[in-house]
């Protein structure tokens, strides 16, 4: 239960899409403009029905996915993407999510890179992969571009 103005209520259904007479049943009391809602009553708006902007892809360009391409096309790895693999994707995965989430997943990062490594017949050692994870997420925070 919370107490509010009418006109908290009146925005909250704005912002999610209800009219205020559809979120009625969920106020519980009144008493002239404070009104006391049971946000646990099914009529209560917790989530929006409004239709929600497209998810825009993060810039390639900027974060760890793209610092770790950086590091991987350099000497002495020269490696780059080729049309048919998931490095594009997955750059672009880890700057949509972040230094955070880069820190928190490096195991299923280093995943992706033996996985890369396999599909060239390339030697890896996950040990390798954890430094260059970790260099690139440094070289993000630090904004390195």
């Amino acid at each position: 239960m919370i107490t509010c103005h009418r006109s908290n209520l009146e925005a909250r259904c704005t912002q999610r899409g209800f009219t205020l007479e559809e979120v009625m049943p969920c106020v519980v009391g009144q008493a002239g403009d404070e009104w006391t809602i049971d946000v646990e009553h099914p009529a209560y708006p917790r989530v929006s029905r409004l239709p929600q902007p497209p998810q825009q892809p993060a810039p390639i360009g900027h974060g760890p996915g793209t610092e770790l391409k950086k590091l991987l096309a350099g000497w002495p790895f020269y490696l780059t993407s080729t049309p048919d693999c998931s490095c594009n994707a997955r750059a672009a995965e880890m700057d949509r999510q972040g230094v955070e989430w880069c820190e928190a997943n490096i195991d299923t990062i280093v995943g992706w890179l033996r996985e890369q490594a396999q599909a060239r017949g390339l030697s890896f050692l996950d040990a390798a992969g954890r430094f260059l994870i970790k260099r690139a997420i440094r070289n993000a925070r630090r904004g390195f571009a």
